[in-house]
């Protein structure tokens, strides 16, 4: 299929900037398991709920820094925007508009290779990067927990940590998505812009809408970053929300990034 040769394509070209990626935040949190100590964490913990009710919505409605699961759930899951997103939506948003910018997508479309394949073979491209990084900073995480001598591996929560791991790749293809969304009909900036600006509404929406009053809780249920959030899980151990978390994020990218496709099918490109 031509989307796929595509994808393989965008994949070997940025194989070293992917590769690279990959390599330095997996060795980042390598690290910060190697550092992890309970002992300390817990006085740290103690501090933590000092802090403002706002900085504290920001790492989930459940916390606890003197377990991995706990510590990866602060300074990981709820961090997911800031260390992986903003690098996935750069990347998105900009694609597709860069190609109309540089004339290039007029030699390829001449090809004999419809709108559609070309949309979904970019798509597909950066949905299978983000993942490629992802997983390499799990196995990452998990060869630090398994050699550091600081973590009893039989004391981790694998169920859990996995289980959290695959709703942050679930996020994560929701910020690819949201990016791609905006590159199949906007310029470069305006993609760039509109992308970062959508995602960060819904993430004030779902981290700090306690803070909107009781006749404004509900917009929480709009947030993809609400149905992120794992702490209950990796904290209490509460698997009650899972289901609606997957159907809901899985939704998401699935609805976005088909009409992002039809949307791209029937756009005008300037020759």
């Amino acid at each position: 299929m031509k989307s796929f040769k595509i994808m393989l394509k965008e994949l070997t070209t940025s194989k070293k900037g992917i590769i690279l990626y990959t390599a330095l935040m997996g060795l980042f949190y390598m690290w910060f398991v190697s550092i992890f100590d309970p002992v300390f964490f817990e006085d740290f913990e103690a501090l933590l709920e000092s802090y403002p009710e706002a900085i504290r919505q920001m790492i989930g409605e459940f916390y606890s820094l003197s377990t991995i699961g706990g510590l990866m759930n602060i300074y990981l899951f709820s961090m997911s925007l800031f260390f992986f997103g903003v690098y996935f939506i750069l990347k998105a948003s900009q694609d597709i508009p860069r190609e109309i910018d540089n004339k290039t997508i007029d030699l390829i479309l001449s090809k004999p290779i419809k709108r559609w394949e070309f949309s979904l073979g970019k798509y597909l491209y950066h949905l299978s990067g983000a993942i490629i990084v992802l997983l390499g900073v799990m196995l990452a995480i998990i060869i630090g927990i398994l050699v550091m001598p600081n973590i009893a591996p039989n004391e981790v929560p694998w169920a859990e940590f996995l289980t959290a791991f695959f709703i942050m790749i679930l996020l994560n293809l929701c910020f690819v998505t949201t990016g791609f969304f905006f590159s199949t009909f906007m310029d470069t900036k305006k993609s760039l812009v509109l992308s970062f600006g959508v995602i960060i509404f819904l993430y004030a929406v779902g981290q700090f809408w306690g803070s909107f009053g009781e006749n404004m809780e509900s917009i929480k249920y709009i947030s993809i970053f609400y149905y992120s959030d794992m702490s209950d899980l990796l904290v209490n151990g509460n698997w009650t929300t899972l289901p609606i978390k997957i159907v809901f994020l899985s939704s998401y990218t699935i609805i976005l990034a088909v009409v992002s496709i039809l949307i791209f099918n029937k756009r005008d490109i300037p020759v």
